[in-house]
């Protein structure tokens, strides 16, 4: 495993993650049903979210120089000026890199530009923004209607996990207003619509994971050897224990909140900062598993 390998991988997994959390938040924010916490959140969130757009879009800025020092093997390449056209233009990773930048750009501008209160401002370029790492990883292997499904396939399955992960720093702070008396309705209300969209996200997250991996795979069993299936192995266990810390947080701790409220709301925000945690090593996965061939 190589440097530029490693670096190419992890830029992958910064471009994508912050796009993910812009989106994440900023759409859970625009369906939690309580403008005056949403206006809170959003304003506690703000220097974050614009740290990581900026973040985000010096990444994927970087993709392009490491893709052409990837085809070369030779990290000179990315300052290869007709390489890195040739690579733009004639490629269609290129393509879906040009449209990635001026989105990653887009979603910053507004990002800057926008006051509290619009979330959904936000999320609809966030979740444009998304759009092209489906049709530059592994759902280029196929033309055709064949492709088509499987880009939008690989689309779906990406804001999912996106609004899954995106949406847990919200959480915790609609956790933080439920502790204060006179937020504690609005902040249930909102709890809720978190743990209904939450559940919504889960499944079709898996539903679409299952689909990705057959139509990447195919319907024979894999060489359980294969490092790509080694490694997508580990991405679907990462996801099966956010899972089930989602589903402990939801079904044995909030329901013990009223009786031991210290004891569930410590379990609740430990388990959430290790969703996060496995998430975040989901990202680095991910990154990885897009430079990887399936066989």
């Amino acid at each position: 495993m190589d440097t530029l390998w490693v670096v190419f991988a992890l830029c992958r997994a910064v471009s994508a993650g912050a796009a993910a959390v812009l989106f994440g938040a900023s759409a859970m924010l625009a369906l939690g049903g309580s403008p005056r916490l949403g206006r809170a959140a959003e304003t506690a969130l703000r220097p974050a979210l614009l740290r990581l757009g900026a973040v985000g879009l010096v990444a994927t800025l970087c993709l392009l120089p490491l893709q052409a020092a990837s085809i070369a093997g030779d990290w000179r390449a990315m300052l290869d000026g007709d390489l890195l056209d040739t690579v733009t233009q004639q490629t269609r990773y290129g393509q879906a890199w040009t449209v990635r930048a001026l989105c990653a750009a887009a979603v910053l501008g507004v990002a800057l530009g926008l006051r509290p209160g619009r979330p959904s401002w936000l999320a609809a370029p966030a979740a444009l923004a998304l759009a092209p790492l489906a049709f530059s990883g592994h759902a280029a292997m196929h033309e055709g209607g064949w492709g088509l499904a499987h880009a939008l396939n690989d689309y779906l399955h990406g804001l999912a996990a996106a609004f899954w992960l995106g949406s847990l720093p919200v959480f915790l702070l609609w956790l933080a207003a439920w502790q204060r008396p006179q937020d504690r309705a609005e902040a249930t209300r909102a709890l809720l619509r978190f743990s209904a969209w939450g559940h919504v996200a889960v499944v079709v997250l898996l539903l679409s994971g299952v689909a990705n991996a057959l139509l990447i795979l195919g319907p024979a069993l894999p060489h359980p050897g294969a490092a790509y299936v080694r490694v997508l192995v580990l991405k679907v266990a990462l996801a099966l224990a956010m899972t089930a810390l989602a589903l402990a947080n939801r079904y044995r701790w909030i329901p013990r909140i009223r009786n031991q409220p210290d004891l569930a709301l410590r379990a609740i925000r430990r388990n959430t900062a290790c969703e996060l945690a496995l998430g975040a090593t989901v990202l680095v996965v991910v990154g990885a598993l897009g430079l990887m061939p399936p066989s």
